[in-house]
Formats: structure tokens, C-alpha cells, sequence
């Protein structure tokens, strides 16, 4: 096992799994407490309709998942914000729209490319020296606004209304979290997956929410969680040589039914 730690792409492979855990439970902490889970796994299928006409156009599919994840996050916060439209509800709108132009562009490139399927699916053992430098800029990123904006968070979390009359901006602070959740959610496609990435940003917030004992307990749980199982899911993975991304998830699944299982709310 220890002399994976010695050849640079599983090197890249646990670094990239560990910062994903991380932010994703930290994101998805907050996605379950504003019960908008739907809505994240709607930015990975837009996302995707980018890398297929990204693909389609000859041009680099990370590009595409990018612009197409922070369009469908703009388009979410404007018309929750100004249209009164509940997330899930404005992402339910906008999911069938950009997969119904996900299999457009697909046919006509006459199926999945071998990349397209990578971000399905994920593919760890492919990131570059270029994706780690933008999980890291990503991971602090998100580490700077839950420090900046928790006290607001937790307000807005509380009682809207309480956090509005208090002087918070909660539009400005849900802009910028949908476009750090699409930002995330982006970057962690080509390792996790379209498919899976949403199991790990729920899982390890659930396990938090279960054991935390207030608000910041539970979001450095949540991201403990999330790194440590990202790391045994990978180890496992190279030990019966199973996919990372699926032996991550069903793992996950496995401690999330113990936690809840075994510990009181």
C-alpha cells in the first residue's frame, strides 16, 4: 500500500480525493440544512451539458463544465431571489433544459467520448499538477467564506427574516455560495463524478449533523468526515483494485447507516 505514496499520480490521486472530501461536506453541510440538495445535483447534470458540447466543439470539456455549472448558479440565485422561485424548484426547470442539450450534443457526437465518461463517472487517477493547484485555490476559497460569513450563515440558517432585519445580505451571501458550491462541484466531477458527487457531499454532513453538538462542531465534523473517508475509500479502492470513486461512496454509505444507526440525535 505505502509504496502507492511514492509514485506522483496516486500522490495527486489521495491529495485530490482529501481536499475534495473536505469541501464537499462542507458545502453539502449547508446544502442539507437548506434542504436544496436537488438543486446541487442539478449544477453536476448542467455542468455536464458543457463538457458534452465542450467535446463536441474540440475544446477543453473542463471549460464548458465550468461556464455551464456558474451559468445554471446565477440563473438559480436569480430567480430564487427575484423571482421568489424555491431553488429546487428553479433547478428542476433548468435540469431538463441542459439535459435535454446533454444528449443533443451527445448525438451529435455520436456517442460518449472516453473523457465523457470520466466525468461521469470520475477518474482520480488522471488529475493533473494543474487540477491539485485548483482544488487548493478552490478549498481555501471556501475556507474564507465560511470563516468570513458563518456568524451570517448561521442567521440566515436560523431565521431568514431575523437575519435580514439584522442588516445581513443574504442575497450577496447566496450568490457567492452558489457560485463556491458550482465552483466545487466542478472541480470535483472529474475526480468523483456527475453520478456521485452529491453522495459525498451529503454523506459526511449528515454523519456531522448527527454527532456535532452545535453549528461549527458540526462543520469540522463534517469535513473530518469527509477528508478521512475520501482517504480510506481511496486506500481501500487500490487494495481490491475496485473504481475509487464508487468504493468512496458505498464506504460512505456503510459509516453514514452506522453513524445514524448507533448515535442519538
Amino acid at each position: 500500500m505505502f509504496e502507492y505514496l511514492t509514485i506522483p499520480i496516486y500522490q495527486r490521486a489521495f491529495v485530490a480525493i482529501f481536499l475534495s472530501g473536505i469541501m464537499l461536506s462542507e458545502v453539502g453541510m449547508l446544502m442539507v440544512l437548506e434542504n436544496f440538495t436537488f438543486a446541487a445535483a442539478g449544477i453536476t447534470h448542467v455542468a455536464f451539458a458543457g463538457v458534452a458540447l465542450f467535446l463536441l466543439l474540440g475544446i477543453n470539456p473542463f471549460l464548458g463544465a465550468f461556464a455551464f455549472a456558474m451559468l445554471s448558479a446565477v440563473l438559480m440565485w436569480y430567480f430564487s431571489e427575484h423571482r421568489e422561485v424555491h431553488l429546487d424548484t428553479a433547478m428542476g426547470i433548468l435540469f431538463a433544459f441542459f439535459m435535454g442539450l446533454a444528449v443533443l450534443f451527445i448525438g451529435l457526437s455520436r456517442g460518449y467520448s472516453g473523457e465523457a465518461i470520466s466525468y461521469l463517472f470520475g477518474s482520480v487517477l488522471t488529475v493533473s499538477a494543474i487540477d491539485i493547484y485548483l482544488l487548493i485555490a478552490a478549498f481555501l476559497l471556501v475556507q474564507l467564506f465560511l470563516v468570513v460569513y458563518h456568524k451570517d450563515i448561521f442567521l440566515i440558517l436560523l431565521n431568514r427574516e431575523l437575519a435580514s432585519a439584522g442588516g445581513v445580505n443574504i442575497k450577496a451571501i447566496s450568490l457567492i455560495f452558489l457560485i463556491l458550491l458550482a465552483l466545487v462541484l466542478t472541480l470535483t466531477m472529474k475526480i468523483l463524478g456527475a453520478l456521485l458527487v452529491l453522495g459525498m457531499a451529503v454523506m459526511p454532513a449528515v454523519m456531522g449533523l448527527r454527532t456535532g453538538k452545535s453549528f461549527i462542531k458540526s462543520m469540522i465534523l463534517s469535513a473530518v468526515f469527509g477528508g478521512v473517508l475520501g482517504l480510506l475509500g481511496m486506500s481501500v479502492a487500490l487494495i481490491v483494485n475496485t473504481p475509487p470513486s464508487a468504493t468512496v461512496i458505498i464506504i460512505s454509505f456503510l459509516v453514514m447507516g452506522a453513524t445514524v444507526a448507533l448515535v442519538k440525535k
